[in-house]
């Protein structure tokens, strides 16, 4: 704060055009202070410049390298015609979403001064899975690239100083709890079945009419409740194998359903199609074998024992 008013106090030795810049410089910083307090994506800064080329819209070449040739027409649209001053408009980002959630090492988590920041891409194998995977392996390099090589394909909107931005940065209409510390403790997150967003790219593998055919399953079901019975009744909640749940914020044992996260990591695994285990490894085991399939399917590994 003692930082902002020395600023603030400087203004009347600036011109009008520096009064602006100033303002909304300081009401931004303010600003992701103040939503920071929320702990969900916000940077924890005062400097705005720490991301944003600030005064990009005032240098020709700046603006060429931000905008290419629609740079002058961004000039042109942005300019004010009252009396000929200039608006400011959102400006380039300092660097790409790599320069903070990608590293050379094996760690998923990293701190960046108050920030807890996850790491997406390493150039080593990753010590600790990400909820979403890791970028790391082939599968999730094949991913993004089908994904337009953009991160910004999946997490739009994409405002660290912002509050509407959805799960991750997901879009409005993805809702979730998120845990602060990205599944590196024993907290996990909170899901709200995503599988209408994934159909987006996928729509063979989500809805009734593309997963069962004459009463028998021909994919695996999505967005469908587990039920409380049988080979289901024992599962429990695992961050190995999560389920989503209509009210993320009453997360009930009977209302949890199967998604397209509880199998997949979007963002890649040492495993084949994105899976979070490895499916050659699911044979029967005499009852001892509870991973991956057999979180859910308990009772398989126990009826066909001897059969592979």
């Amino acid at each position: 704060m003692k930082r902002i008013n020395a600023i603030a106090q400087s203004r009347s030795s600036l011109g009008e055009a520096g009064n602006i810049t100033l303002l909304i410089v300081v009401t931004a910083a303010a600003m992701v202070i103040a939503f920071s307090a929320v702990g969900r994506a916000q940077l924890m800064t005062e400097s705005c410049v720490e991301c944003h080329v600030v005064h990009a819209w005032q240098d020709e070449d700046e603006l060429e390298g931000l905008f290419g040739s629609k740079g002058k027409r961004w000039r042109k649209l942005y300019a004010s015609k009252d009396k000929g001053k200039r608006r400011l408009y959102a400006s380039g980002l300092e660097e790409t979403c790599e320069g903070c959630h990608a590293d050379a090492n094996s760690h998923t988590l990293s701190k960046a001064g108050l920030n807890t920041v996850p790491i997406v891409r390493n150039g080593q194998e990753p010590e600790i899975p990400l909820a979403g995977g890791n970028f790391y392996y082939v599968s999730g390099q094949s991913h993004l690239e089908k994904a337009g090589g953009s991160c910004s394909s999946c997490h739009r909107n994409v405002r660290h100083h912002g509050t509407g931005h959805g799960y991750r940065f997901l879009g409005p209409d993805i809702e979730g709890i998120a845990d602060p510390q990205y599944e590196h403790g024993d907290g996990h997150n909170i899901y709200k079945s995503g599988d209408h967003y994934c159909v987006t790219c996928h729509p063979n593998f989500c809805g009734t009419e593309n997963q069962s055919a004459n009463g028998k399953w021909i994919r695996h079901p999505t967005n469908t409740t587990i039920p409380m019975r049988g080979e289901y009744a024992n599962y429990v909640y695992r961050k190995d194998v999560p389920v989503s749940y209509p009210d993320p914020n009453k997360p009930e044992r009977s209302a949890a359903r199967i998604m397209c996260l509880s199998c997949h990591r979007p963002h890649g695994t040492p495993h084949r199609y994105l899976l979070r285990w490895n499916y050659d490894s699911m044979l029967v085991d005499g009852g001892e074998n509870d991973d991956g399939c057999f979180a859910c399917h308990s009772q398989k590994d126990e009826e066909y024992q001897g059969v592979q």
